[in-house]
């Protein structure tokens, strides 16, 4: 059975509330902040500052501590809204380096597949694609004729146009990925051969060609390439920044880290946090937002040189731990030694 909506507040009545849970707030502040980003929004950047407490018995198997309504001593509405505005700056970041990574991919996607021939996009022999999942090489190609007929609607798409009505509705690679989005590009590099991905990866900085892999290690880049992993986390990460969701404490689909912090630049991955209670034991993936971001800064040093996203970013982050007290870099995913990295730019302290 579901429960009553609760009923509208006013922005009097929400700094009221948070008054009685514990904040510390400054009302003229409170006022602009609750009318123009609202109460619910914010909810979501002070939700780690509200108290634990024992759970029922009944909860979970084992139980697992509750968040009450009543704020951690100490918790000011400023600390909140300084959180926020940096995780719209860092939204603003990682928008801005995903945009050129995107560029990279696509342009190596194109080289390496146009090499098998100007229609080798619809010829499955030039995939990956196993017995009995035939349908995957199927797909990509439907996702490929949404894609170019949503262009044909558009009317900034001459381009397009110019190459159906000249070629037909099948386009070559360096045509169609023009009008791929970022999710479609990850998909198509996990349909890849091995060898395929490898050059795709190598060519925008994530070489992992010469890194002395084992057998074993190397036999289990062909059904789980790392790069793909990073694609996807990639992805997810776009799209949060895109709808203006919350990325700084998110949660990404699970990357590898074992291989990949051997190539150079992304040692740091190798040195993540555990989660509590996991101490002592070896870190093999990446969910935290670090490694997404780490994974771009290592793109941009080979396809953007001179660039200064890393050092943007790391300082932004630096910034952020300074200016909000209970900010940490571990819930973040970032390692304790992260400023001393080399590809961060930053000077060690």
């Amino acid at each position: 059975m579901t429960s009553p909506h609760k009923p509208p507040t006013s922005i009097e009545q929400q700094i009221a509330l948070l008054r009685e849970r514990g904040m510390d707030v400054n009302e003229a502040e409170a006022q602009q902040w609750l009318s123009t980003v609202g109460y619910y929004r914010l909810s979501g950047y002070w939700y780690t500052r509200r108290i634990l407490s024992d759970p029922p018995l009944s909860m979970g198997n084992p139980p697992r501590p509750v968040r009450t309504d009543t704020f951690a001593q100490g918790t000011r509405f400023t600390e909140i809204t300084a959180l926020y505005e940096f995780d719209r700056k860092l939204r603003t970041q990682v928008h801005d380096g995903i945009e050129r990574v995107e560029i990279a991919l696509r342009t190596s996607l194109a080289d390496i597949i146009s090499s098998a021939g100007s229609l080798a996009l619809y010829d499955r022999d030039n995939f990956r694609v196993t017995r009995g999942r035939e349908y995957e090489h199927y797909q990509i190609i439907s996702t490929i004729t949404s894609r170019v007929n949503r262009a044909l609607g558009s009317r900034d798409s001459s381009h397009i146009k110019h190459n159906v009505e000249k070629y037909g509705v099948q386009l070559a690679p360096w045509v169609v990925m023009d009008v791929l989005d970022f999710s479609d590009l990850s998909k198509l590099f996990n349909l890849l051969r091995t060898p395929d991905q490898n050059e795709v990866a190598g060519r925008i900085g994530i070489d992992v060609r010469n890194l002395g892999l084992s057998r074993e290690e190397a036999k289990g880049l062909s059904p789980n390439h790392p790069f793909a992993a990073a694609l996807r986390q990639l992805t997810l990460l776009r799209n949060k920044s895109a709808h203006h969701a919350r990325i700084w404490n998110c949660t990404l689909s699970p990357m590898g880290t074992g291989i990949l912090s051997r190539v150079s630049g992304l040692e740091s991955l190798s040195h993540l946090p555990l989660p509590p209670g996991q101490e002592g034991t070896p870190r093999q993936q990446s969910e935290k937002i670090y490694g997404a971001l780490i994974i771009i800064a290592k793109i941009l040093e080979t396809v953007s040189p001179g660039s200064a996203w890393a050092s943007r970013t790391a300082s932004l982050v630096d910034s952020a731990l300074s200016a909000v007290p209970f900010l940490t870099a571990q819930e973040m995913g970032f390692p304790d030694d992260w400023k001393h990295h080399q590809i961060w730019g930053l000077e060690e302290s």
